[in-house]
């Protein structure tokens, strides 16, 4: 029975990749038309530190790009640990999301920027070790840059899984 089964799917395969038109040519199509198989696999995810001891960052005297170092995920080669930057490699929505740990301070005030702008915060006083999340949807351009700025006068704190940096590209447009 196996045998036959597997013989009935190697004629099947056999038969749509041989078709005009079939599957290895409709790929082929979209790649060379849209560059969307290929530009579409966006996802990164990193920590703040890559370290299992509590480590604060801050506070500054003025706001600093966060390097998230301990990268988790990064398919597309979009995120870049020695910078903190995401960079869209093509054009389309995207999910973003920032989540921090408040450092010894008790207060936590960071925000993503895109290309320079404000777009959101994460804001947290409630005491050491309490955390704020935010995410967003944006319509991003290939090339636009996003990072997580932690503001002046603040901390965060982290224990290499605990305050991070992630997205993926929801569809390209």
């Amino acid at each position: 029975m196996r045998s036959s089964l597997f013989l009935v799917a190697v004629l099947v395969c056999g038969l749509v990749g041989a078709q005009p038109g079939g599957l290895p040519e409709r790929v082929e199509k979209l790649e060379s038309d849209y560059g969307v198989l290929v530009k579409s696999r966006v996802a990164f995810s990193a920590a703040l530190v890559d370290a299992n001891e509590w480590t604060t960052q801050g506070p500054f005297e003025a706001d600093k790009t966060l390097e998230f170092k301990r990268v988790i995920t990064n398919v597309g080669d979009g995120y870049d640990p020695q910078t903190g930057f995401f960079t869209a490699p093509a054009k389309g929505l995207y999910y973003i999301q920032v989540t921090g740990v408040a450092g010894p301070t008790g207060q936590l005030n960071a925000g993503l920027k895109k290309n320079g702008d404000n777009i959101f915060a994460i804001y947290q006083k409630a005491g050491t070790q309490a955390a704020a999340s935010n995410g967003v949807v944006l319509a991003l351009e290939a090339g636009d840059r996003l990072c997580v700025q932690l503001w002046a006068g603040q901390t965060i704190a982290d224990q290499g899984r605990l305050s991070t940096f992630t997205g993926f590209l929801v569809f390209p447009m």
